[in-house]
């Protein structure tokens, strides 16, 4: 036991003289890669700053509008938020700034997006050559996020609109035809019958026309008790009918006006879908009308100010200059250690 531990320390003597004796080969590995690291930091490598910008996101279930209720397909904030990574929106900024260069995977990794799971806060950033390239990206960025949500759902509405009217005007065919059905039929029964009816009643049954037919006659009432008169009175089933054809007629022009009303809509609807698509193909977005079916006006919301750094946060100079002093000394030791283990091996 009392040679092992003789051993190990003869072996770790033999470890720390093999490092004090090759201390400037060590310090010349640190002092190298000190210097190449500042060379990167102040040579090399590009300054980056960084601008960020808040905002907030509430998905309601469901959003009114002149062409009725549009229902989101999902309330999860992150689905749009995440629309902002979209190869779309990221080529659009891109050549709204006219970044030839730049690719799309390369600006991707330019932005941030950070945001609590039960918040509705947000925070997008985006870094740039400098200050004001990484506000001005950031900018960009954030109107095309917004014009591709309001353009996306939009265009979703829409679509959902005019499929909804379709089903509603099959409807309202099917119940103007019945409805014209059953008013004929009334129609028809309505002509074969008369508007008053003749019924035959006791004179004494009316005491005040007895009274006086007697006194016309000179007798008196109770001579009258079996006489009969004749009495047209209006039929109650003709009335009935009547009236029905009344309410019938006027259901009808309310079908008639319902149809007219949801072809009109259906017409603006497909009008402004085909605007819109015409934009999502060429651009051209002269012929929208922005508050039309605008369902993402009260959802999706920025701040007014953007937050931009005055100092680089890339690259890290200390941090780097560090990795690079500690990294030199490791390969110190290790080329120490190889050759006295290549001299002692001789």
């Amino acid at each position: 036991m009392e040679d092992r531990q003789y051993e190990d320390e003869i072996s770790l003597k033999e470890l720390i003289m093999a490092l004090i004796k090759n201390w400037k080969l060590i310090v010349a590995f640190i002092v190298v890669a000190g210097v190449l690291a500042l060379g990167y930091v102040m040579v090399i490598a590009d300054e980056v700053y960084e601008a960020s910008l808040e905002g907030s996101i509430s998905v309601p279930e469901s959003v009114r509008t002149r062409y009725g209720s549009y229902s989101f397909p999902t309330t999860d904030k992150m689905d749009f938020l995440n629309v902002v990574y979209s190869n779309k929106v990221i080529q659009e900024t891109i050549d709204d700034l006219g970044l030839m260069e730049a690719t799309v995977n390369g600006f991707k990794n330019a932005i941030t997006l950070e945001t609590e799971e039960k918040s509705t806060r947000f925070t997008f950033k985006v870094t740039g050559g400098s200050p004001e390239e990484a506000e001005l990206r950031l900018l960009t960025l954030a109107e095309n996020l917004e014009d591709e949500l309001r353009i996306i759902h939009k265009e979703a509405a829409l679509i959902s609109f005019i499929r909804d009217y379709g089903v509603s005007y099959k409807n309202l065919e099917e119940n103007l035809l019945q409805t014209q059905t059953q008013l004929e039929e009334i129609q028809e029964e309505f002509a074969d019958i008369e508007s008053v009816i003749t019924l035959r009643k006791l004179v004494t049954s009316d005491p005040v026309y007895a009274a006086e037919l007697a006194q016309n006659r000179g007798v008196r009432i109770e001579e009258l008790s079996e006489e009969m008169m004749l009495e047209e009175v209006i039929n109650p089933h003709y009335d009935a009918l009547q009236g029905t054809l009344i309410n019938l007629r006027k259901e009808i022009q309310n079908i008639v006006r319902a149809m007219e009303k949801n072809l009109r809509y259906t017409d603006e609807l497909k009008a402004e879908l085909s605007n819109v698509q015409a934009y999502v193909l060429s651009g051209d977005g002269s012929k929208m009308d922005k508050d039309m079916v605008a369902v993402m006006e009260t959802t999706l919301h920025f701040s007014a100010s953007t937050n931009v750094s005055d100092h680089p946060i890339a690259p890290k100079k200390a941090l780097t200059l560090a990795i690079a002093l500690v990294l030199g000394a490791m390969l110190g030791v290790f080329v120490a250690f190889f050759k006295e283990y290549w001299q002692n091996s001789n």
